[in-house]
């Protein structure tokens, strides 16, 4: 006997054991999977890391709101990316604009090449370039007007990572920096009526002496001479170069593709600056309410299709938003689809609807607000230097602005014969009791025997 239980005992045991090793084992193999997952994990995290935070970039672009001032700053001096063998053209450097936080807003263009830019020099907010601005040196008695700037700020990246082919690592930032800085200077002397082919000492007044080699366009090899911001032989280098075969785009070529980059966004700019003279005088919605009607079908009472109005053509979305009303009421579309009412397509109508079961015999009533979304608007503004020593540029910085507008209205039918669908309901119920009561009462006789009739 006791030699059976020691038997049962160790049998125990050695189960109990085998258990044991068994959970030490799943438990491990759940350690291992676990451990497996989080490594997939964190390289998962690790490669969207990698394309998430990329390197911080300077483009200019437009702002969502303009300081009335900045402080400027400046980056090294900037190689010529745009040369041949008689002539490399130079900008200063790149220069930018920093809050009163100290936070780097975006880069500024230069706007007069014969002055000088210095870095912390307070810049105040001038008028916008859609404005008549006075033309320098000219005693405020001719002005212009430069909106096609504002095509070229929106356009400032036209050098793509790809667009060169090149083992050699490229700063895009500088080098778009460049063309657009070049196409700014050359449109600004379009604008100014300055003609291509020539140099001038003031405005209006031709500089007859001839420009032979780059070099001739700066005084003692330092500063800019010309009124003119590029000199007729910097233009006349860009355009033969533009006309060059940029098939082959290796680094050493690419600045035929620069130069190309550089008359488009210049040519592009005079294309439409139509598209930049006007600012809508006003941003209102409206609804003319005259025009609503209101019709009652079998289980709704709705309005006709309403249409929002603006004064500004450019809007894109509108919203609806119910503040109050009787009953549930439903904003649908032309067809009486359901729509959302948050993001409507500005050529799209809308109807309300309010099922008649929630009306309870009233009429119609409800209060709305459509808020219109309008495409955006794009403006650049002059920014004056304080006053200094030496004379300083103007610098150039873009907005971009999304603006909107709301209406609030309230809408009721005239007296539309809306039943009262509960007493409605109730008649219904009667009537139909009443008819079946008689049903039966006639089934019930027609089953009678004869012989119960006779009696």
């Amino acid at each position: 006997m006791s030699s059976n239980k020691m038997s049962q005992r160790t049998q125990i045991k050695r189960s109990k054991t085998k258990r044991s090793i068994d959970k030490m084992d799943k438990a491990m193999n759940d350690v291992k999977k676990i451990g497996i997952i989080s490594c997939c994990l964190i390289a998962v995290l690790l490669v969207i890391g990698i394309f998430i935070n990329t390197e911080e970039s300077y483009a200019a672009g437009f702002l969502q709101s303009l300081p009335t001032s900045f402080k400027s700053g400046r980056t090294d001096p900037l190689q010529s990316y745009i040369y041949d063998d008689n002539n490399s053209i130079q900008i200063p450097t790149e220069f930018y604009g920093v809050d009163s936080a100290g936070k780097r807003l975006s880069f500024i263009y230069c706007m007069d090449h014969n002055k000088g830019m210095l870095g912390d020099i307070t810049y105040t907010k001038g008028p916008s370039v859609k404005s008549n601005i006075s033309v320098p040196g000219t005693n405020d008695s001719v002005t212009e007007s430069y909106p096609g700037l504002i095509y070229i700020l929106q356009n400032d990246t036209p050098i793509k990572k790809g667009d060169i082919i090149t083992s050699a690592e490229l700063n895009y930032d500088s080098i778009n920096y460049y063309i657009t800085q070049l196409a700014v200077w050359w449109y600004i002397d379009k604008a100014n009526g300055l003609d291509d082919d020539k140099n001038y000492s003031a405005y209006g007044q031709v500089d007859s002496t001839p420009e032979v080699d780059g070099d001739d366009k700066y005084v003692e090899g330092e500063s800019y001479k010309y009124f003119n911001n590029l000199s007729a032989l910097d233009k006349k280098t860009i355009t033969d170069l533009s006309k060059m075969d940029a098939t082959d785009l290796e680094y050493d070529n690419a600045r035929v593709l620069y130069a190309k980059k550089v008359l488009e966004l210049v040519n592009g700019a005079i294309a439409n600056e139509g598209n930049y003279t006007s600012t809508p005088e006003s941003t209102n919605i409206t609804i003319d309410t005259s025009t609503i009607t209101y019709t009652m079908t079998n289980d709704y009472v709705e309005t006709s299709v309403i249409y929002p109005k603006a004064s500004n053509p450019n809007i894109e979305t509108y919203s609806v938003s119910i503040n109050n009303a009787i009953g549930n009421v439903q904003i649908v579309d032309e067809n009486d689809n359901p729509i959302a009412s948050t993001s409507i397509d500005a050529n799209t109508g809308f109807k309300l609807r309010v099922p008649i079961s929630e009306l309870n015999g009233e009429t119609f009533k409800a209060n709305i607000t459509i808020s219109a979304t309008y495409a955006n608007l794009y403006d650049a503004y002059v920014y004056n230097p304080e006053d200094s020593e030496v004379e300083l540029q103007r610098a150039l910085l873009g907005i971009i602005e999304k603006p909107s507008a709301s209406t609030s209205l309230d809408l009721e039918a005239p007296a539309i014969d809306v039943p009262n669908t509960n007493s409605t309901s109730y008649l219904i119920y009667g009537i139909g009791a009443l008819i079946i009561i008689a049903g039966i009462v006639l089934i019930v006789v027609a089953k009678r025997p004869n012989n119960a009739k006779k009696k």
